[in-house]
């Protein structure tokens, strides 16, 4: 049975939405919960979670600690099926997503995680600039993670699920450590790469994954976060991230960030809005990996 986790911080609005998409998918008898973590809201978030609960097996948990990887450690703590799935509070599910995932569930009794598709939710429509070649910064922007409508193994070395659509089995949270606090967004900050820090763990300790392709979800794309501030600010935090992750001597450095910039305007005076987007982003890197000290592999 399966332990449905949303982890939420001042947004009840789009928590409204993604709680009426839960209440239309098939397959809900297989949730043995509804598990809102709520992390020091403000807001409308605990009612709006109560408004469904006589249509949901919802259960509202508080944690106190601020930050996104200190509301899924505590998602961990509580949870009661056999699987914990995470997503998001700002996503919208196709009907088959949650049955999607218990039929890769049953079908592959050895594998200990799951990824599902992920597409941007656009409100009005994509930006111009935007092409469909895949390019992996901006994906991470826009929460876009297309590896088709397969269901199968991962392969070796190919991009763990994102934060917005995963599962993992009791038997390897059992096992393992959980999200490092010192990732990952904290209140209203921004930050980055705690639940790929926590896959990278599972897959160097062996863990069997399975794409599940025709699990998905739609993210919401907030338009702020693809103006060029924030694109850089995202590379910032990625490469903070990136330096936390991966212990890595290897530094960033302010002199490439000109050289990043003066390709992304090659790129833009060859119409290539998406590449010159991608170039700022790299820039933001070289600061992130330059200015970032390495900190303490804080769990829990």
């Amino acid at each position: 049975m399966i332990s449905l986790a949303i982890c939420s911080y001042n947004r009840s609005d789009s928590l409204s939405k993604t709680l009426r998409s839960v209440r239309c998918l098939r397959g809900l008898e297989t949730l043995t919960e509804l598990l809102i973590i709520d992390n020091n809201s403000t807001d409308a978030t605990a009612s709006t979670a109560g408004a469904f609960a006589p249509d949901l097996p919802i259960r509202v948990v508080v944690e106190r600690s601020q930050g996104l990887s200190h509301a899924r450690n505590r998602a961990i703590e509580e949870f009661k099926g056999e699987l914990l799935l995470f997503t998001d509070d700002d996503v919208v599910f196709d009907a088959e997503w949650l049955s999607s995932y218990a039929s890769a569930v049953s079908k592959f009794p050895t594998a200990q995680f799951f990824g599902g598709r992920i597409l941007p939710r656009w409100d009005n429509k994509p930006p111009s600039w935007l092409r469909d070649e895949c390019l992996e910064l901006l994906d991470g922007v826009l929460v876009w993670y297309d590896h088709g409508t397969e269901t199968r193994p991962y392969a070796c070395g190919e991009e763990p699920p994102f934060g917005a659509s995963f599962a993992v089995r009791r038997t390897l949270l059992e096992e393992m450590s959980g999200f490092r606090g010192d990732l990952g967004c904290r209140g209203s900050s921004c930050g980055r790469g705690e639940e790929t820090e926590f896959l990278q763990r599972c897959i160097r300790a062996g863990a069997l994954g399975i794409y599940v392709g025709r699990a998905l979800c739609w993210h919401k794309v907030d338009a702020r976060r693809l103006t060029l501030p924030a694109l850089y600010r995202y590379g910032i935090e990625s490469g903070r991230s990136h330096k936390a992750i991966s212990r890595s001597t290897a530094s960033g450095s302010v002199v490439r960030v000109p050289l990043h910039i003066a390709r992304g305007f090659a790129q833009l005076l060859k119409g290539r809005g998406d590449r010159f987007r991608q170039c700022v982003i790299n820039a933001g890197i070289e600061v992130g990996m330059c200015g970032t000290k390495l900190p303490a592999n804080e769990v829990r």
